[in-house]
C-alpha cells in the first residue's frame, strides 16, 4: 500500500478566523503528505505561523477563465465520462431546492474537477473536506470522477443552515466528523439509513499548555474577549457591560482581540461610553500573537447570540485552556463544556447587567474563579487533545480503523 497523500479541501486557504482548522491540518502534516485545496484565493492580511509553512503545498486555481481548469474538464469529459456527467448529474439532483446551493455548487463543479484530475496525476488517496458546505460538495465532485476516498467534517452553520446536499455527503462519505455530540446529533437526524455509524466527534484540539497563565494577581481585573468582530459575538453587550462596571468602580482593565466588519463601530462605543485608557481593541492578530493575552486574562466573555451560533466556540476552550474563568450565554453545544457554577458562568444574550454582575461577582471572589478556570480548564486537557484529534484522522486516512 502506497504512502497516504491526503488533500485538504477548505473554502478559503490561509484564512484567519480558522485556527482550529490549520492546528488540526498542520499537526496532521507533521505525520503524512498532506496537501491544501483552496476554492477561494485567499487575500488575508494577517496570516497565523502553521499556515505560512503550508502555503507552499496550497492548491488554488480561478474559474473557468483558466486554461488549466477548461483543459482538465474537457480531459475528464473525455476519459471519463460517465464518471464526469453522473457527478455533475447528481450535483443537481441534490441541489435543485436550494438555488444559492445549486448556483455556488455549479460554480465550483469546474474546479472540483481540475482537483479530481490533479489527485489522478499526483497519486492522492484521500480528500477531506474542512466543512459540510461547498468544500464538501466540491470533494465529493472529486471523489465521484477520481475515485478517491472522500470524507468531511461539520462544525456550524454548515450542517444547521442549508442541509440540502447533507443527506447525500452523508450517504457517500467514507467518514464524517464533527465537534460536538449535539452536532453528530443532528448530523444522524440528516444520515440516510446506515450512514449515521459513520459520524464521529472529534474535538479541536490544543496541545497543553495552551498559555501558560501570568502568575502576578495584583493590580485591576484583566477580563477578555477573542473573536471576528461580527453581530453575532454579542460584543456591543461587552461593552455596555463594562461602562457599567466602570460607574460602579471597578478596578479592570478590558480587551477585545479581533479583526472585522464591526471595528469602527466598536471603538466608537468604546468612546462614547469614555472607556478609552479602560478597553483596548488590538485588530486581528496571529495565534502567536493573542497568546500573551489569554495569559493576562483572568476573566473570559464572550457573549455569543443564540441565533448565530452553535457548537463551542474554539475562542472558549482556548480560553479555559490558558486558565481564565468563562462568562457566556446558553446556545449551540457550549453546555457540553460549560457548565453553569461547575465550568464557568452563563448570562443571557443581550443583558449587559448581568454580564456585568457576573464579572463583578468573578472580581470579588478569587476563590470561585480559580475554582471554575480549574475545572473548564482539566476538562480541555482531558477531552482537547490535539494530538488525540490528529492521530483519529491519521489513522483514517492510512486506512485503520479509528
Amino acid at each position: 500500500m502506497s504512502a497516504p497523500r491526503v488533500v485538504f479541501v477548505l473554502s478559503k486557504f490561509p484564512c484567519y478566523d480558522e485556527a482550529f482548522l490549520l492546528r488540526e491540518i498542520h499537526a496532521v502534516a507533521q505525520r503524512l503528505d498532506v496537501w491544501i485545496f483552496s476554492l477561494r484565493k485567499s487575500k488575508e492580511s494577517v496570516v497565523h505561523a502553521e499556515a505560512l509553512t503550508l502555503m507552499p503545498r496550497t492548491l488554488s486555481v480561478p474559474y473557468l477563465l483558466s486554461a488549466r481548469v477548461l483543459r482538465a474538464n474537457l480531459d475528464l469529459a473525455r476519459s471519463r465520462p460517465r464518471r464526469y456527467w453522473n457527478a455533475l448529474g447528481r450535483l443537481v439532483a441534490t441541489n435543485w431546492r436550494s438555488l444559492e446551493f445549486l448556483v455556488k455548487s455549479l460554480v465550483f463543479f469546474p474546479k472540483a474537477v481540475w482537483l479530481a484530475q490533479w489527485a489522478l496525476e499526483n497519486g492522492v488517496t484521500h480528500l477531506h473536506a474542512g466543512w459540510a458546505t461547498y468544500p464538501a460538495s466540491a470533494a465529493l465532485v472529486a471523489s465521484e470522477i477520481s475515485g478517491v476516498p472522500f470524507s468531511f467534517s461539520g462544525h456550524a452553520h454548515d450542517i444547521f443552515l442549508g442541509a440540502t446536499h447533507l443527506p447525500e455527503k452523508l450517504r457517500r462519505a467514507e467518514f464524517v466528523t464533527t465537534c460536538t455530540a449535539s452536532n453528530r446529533t443532528r448530523l444522524c437526524s440528516l444520515a440516510p439509513d446506515g450512514a449515521a455509524a459513520r459520524v464521529t466527534v472529534v474535538h479541536h484540539g490544543l496541545r497543553m499548555p495552551f498559555s501558560s497563565p501570568s502568575t502576578s494577581a495584583a493590580g485591576p481585573l484583566p477580563v477578555l474577549s477573542v473573536g471576528t468582530l461580527h453581530p453575532h459575538k454579542g460584543l456591543e453587550y461587552f461593552v455596555d457591560a463594562l461602562a457599567r462596571l466602570r460607574d460602579e468602580g471597578l478596578d479592570f482593565r478590558g480587551t477585545i482581540v479581533g479583526g472585522g466588519p464591526l471595528e469602527a463601530a466598536l471603538r466608537a462605543r468604546v468612546a462614547r461610553a469614555r472607556l478609552d485608557g479602560v478597553v483596548a481593541l488590538t485588530g486581528a492578530l496571529t495565534q502567536a500573537e493573542v497568546f500573551p493575552y489569554y495569559a493576562r486574562a483572568r476573566v473570559f466573555v464572550l457573549m455569543a447570540q443564540p441565533e448565530w451560533h452553535w457548537g463551542i466556540p474554539n475562542v472558549i476552550v482556548e480560553a479555559l485552556a490558558a486558565g481564565s474563568a468563562v462568562i457566556t450565554t446558553r446556545f449551540g453545544s457550549v453546555e457540553e463544556l460549560v457548565q453553569h457554577e461547575e465550568t464557568g458562568l452563563i448570562v443571557p444574550p443581550k443583558d449587559p447587567a448581568a454580564l456585568a454582575a457576573a464579572i463583578r461577582r468573578l472580581a470579588e471572589d478569587p476563590a470561585l474563579r480559580a475554582r471554575l478556570a480549574l475545572a473548564g480548564q482539566t476538562i480541555v486537557a482531558r477531552d482537547f487533545d490535539l494530538e488525540r484529534s490528529a492521530d483519529f484522522y491519521v489513522r483514517r486516512f492510512q486506512g485503520r480503523p479509528s
